[in-house]
């Protein structure tokens, strides 16, 4: 589908504009590669039904040294501080396996996300600006890994896919446990967008790990 929309988009403008030959040739090519690059950078390379099915041994199969964890919808309802069922669990199964994890999301405050990391014993990045690289960042200097080595586990395509392509880390996108009750902007703009993207993108990266 997404290959055959960016087809159709450049023939357009090849066939529309008013500009000679070669430069439509290059506005063409122009368009289609930016297309290709932000299909490429919403892809994620694995795709699970929540975050507990995330396996250690997959992660560190592919070199995976830290977790980069979103909050809202993957480890907890949306503005909750109780954990999915199994959480807890998974994120110390993480560890037994000598892997770390962090807490990264757009949340402003620590009143919600500094009592759920203490519980797992992770720390956190509040403030991340999800999908620009900074909180990202931060997160890899608190796990001491390196983008190759990093994997980041979140329900937006968005944000947290989007985010954490751009910045090169490995991306596992998780189905939204409870999407009803979350704030307007994330249900009446993210969410269909989220929805419009996986219609575009209906595959996973092809992982070269």
């Amino acid at each position: 589908m997404g290959v055959r929309l960016c087809g159709f988009i450049a023939l357009t403008i090849f066939s529309m504009t008013s500009m000679d030959f070669s430069a439509r040739l290059r506005y063409t090519l122009r368009v289609a590669k930016l297309f290709s690059y932000f299909r490429y950078c919403l892809l994620p390379h694995h795709i699970i039904p929540g975050v507990i099915e995330l396996d250690s041994a997959l992660l560190i199969a592919r070199g995976i040294r830290g977790v980069m964890l979103d909050l809202d919808n993957t480890l907890a309802p949306w503005h909750s501080q109780e954990l999915f069922p199994g959480v807890e669990e998974w994120v110390a199964e993480l560890y037994a396996a000598g892997l770390r994890a962090c807490v990264v999301t757009n949340a402003r405050t620590t009143d919600r996300v500094r009592p759920v990391a203490l519980r797992l014993g992770i720390p956190w990045v509040t403030s991340a600006y999800k999908p620009l690289t900074r909180g990202f960042r931060r997160a890899m200097e608190l796990m001491g890994t390196l983008p190759e080595t990093t994997a980041m586990v979140g329900d937006l395509i968005s944000l947290d896919v989007f985010g954490g392509n751009r910045l090169g880390v490995f991306t596992v996108l998780v189905q939204p446990k409870v999407v009803w009750d979350e704030d307007l902007p994330t249900r009446l703009l993210l969410r269909p967008l989220d929805r419009c993207i996986r219609g575009l993108c209906r595959h996973r990266k092809p992982s070269s790990r």
